[in-house]
């Protein structure tokens, strides 16, 4: 009987092992001046080609979700920063077919900025862009990996655009699991 206990016991500890998140927070406190509990993931790269990068982290202020987006674009000629208006799109296509359409909350202003070299490399930035998620689209998000996200944003001369980008295996699991972490 002994022996039964202590064999299931080891079968358990090595599956919850299995199963554990690996959660890392950037803020994991009460805010002391509203008294709301507040947690933001650290950021995980989730698009990342030779040109473009894009970082997530997921926010929870009681119980309100949030992603936050860092998105970057490189280029050798001389471009100019896109801008993003409150409530363009951010989708994900999933494997099973299935989309996942967020808006953004805010108004964000692109920056550049110009590394020194031959030749010169152009990087335009949005940063901290905000999208409001549900928690049933976040459950949509952990139960089919992301296949290719589409992000929208306004070029200079005010016109709507997307980038679309395709999302390898790795960082389809990096999704996951900071999905996983705030549900």
């Amino acid at each position: 009987m002994k022996k039964s206990i202590y064999l299931a016991a080891i079968v358990y500890l090595n599956i919850a092992s299995l199963t554990a998140q690996n959660c890392k927070y950037k803020t994991n406190d009460v805010d002391k001046f509203t008294g709301k509990m507040t947690k933001e993931t650290k950021s995980e790269k989730v698009i990342s080609s030779f040109y473009s990068n894009g970082e997530f982290s997921i926010k929870k202020v009681d119980t309100v979700h949030t992603i936050v987006f860092d998105y970057s674009l490189s280029a050798y000629s001389k471009n100019e920063p896109s801008n993003l208006i409150k409530g363009q799109q951010l989708q994900f296509l999933l494997e099973n077919g299935e989309m996942v359409t967020i808006k953004s909350l805010d108004e964000i202003k692109g920056t550049r900025k110009t590394t020194v070299g031959i030749p010169p490399v152009y990087t335009c930035y949005l940063t901290s862009i905000a999208y409001s998620i549900t928690k049933g689209q976040m459950e949509a998000l952990v139960k089919s990996k992301v296949k290719s996200i589409r992000f929208y944003c306004t070029e200079p001369n005010g016109k709507e655009t997307n980038i679309d980008s395709e999302i390898k295996k790795k960082n389809q699991e990096d999704i996951i699991d900071l999905v996983k972490c705030m549900l």
